[in-house]
């Protein structure tokens, strides 16, 4: 699976997702799994594989700068400017069903399906991780590295003065 996702393992925007905290643990570790499991899915699902992985392994890029229904678009974006087929931005822009657009190929409904599993993981992660203390540990790691989590913290505080809460 690695030599098919061995130029984006090396791509600048893809190396700073291990700073940045996605369900309490770093967006890289999430890319992977859902690059991993992607692999597993489209063999099953007989759906190419080369597309399920490369679109799981970027489907989260940039998703700070939009909102659950859109930041599955923006990633696309970046993807179909570094040159990616229309099939790997298809996937990436569905990966959010049924939130987002509705997946129209088989690796669309892969990356799908596998995002989700990977999501389930990342939480059995952080839980398991909360009743040890890994997952605080992990927190102040990313809080320290990450460079969105201050812009985060002054959006929230902005957001409760609006909401009034």
């Amino acid at each position: 699976m690695v030599h098919i996702i061995s130029d984006l393992l090396l791509h600048p925007k893809v190396v700073e997702t291990r700073s940045h905290m996605h369900h309490s643990i770093s967006k890289h570790d999430h890319l992977l799994r859902s690059a991993r499991i992607s692999y597993k899915l489209a063999r099953v699902m007989r759906a190419d594989v080369r597309t399920c992985v490369r679109a799981a392994m970027i489907h989260d890029i940039d998703s700070r700068m939009g909102t659950l229904r859109t930041h599955g678009r923006i990633a696309a974006t970046w993807a179909a400017s570094q040159g990616e087929n229309h099939a790997v931005c298809h996937a990436i822009e569905t990966h959010m069903y049924p939130i987002g657009p509705v997946p129209r190929t088989r690796e669309a409904w892969v990356v799908s399906l596998a995002d989700k599993a990977a999501s389930l993981t990342d939480l059995t992660i952080c839980v398991t991780g909360m009743l040890t203390g890994r997952t605080w540990d992990r927190r102040r790691v990313l809080r320290a590295t990450d460079p969105y989590y201050p812009v985060r913290k002054r959006r929230l505080r902005r957001h409760r003065r609006v909401v009034g809460r």
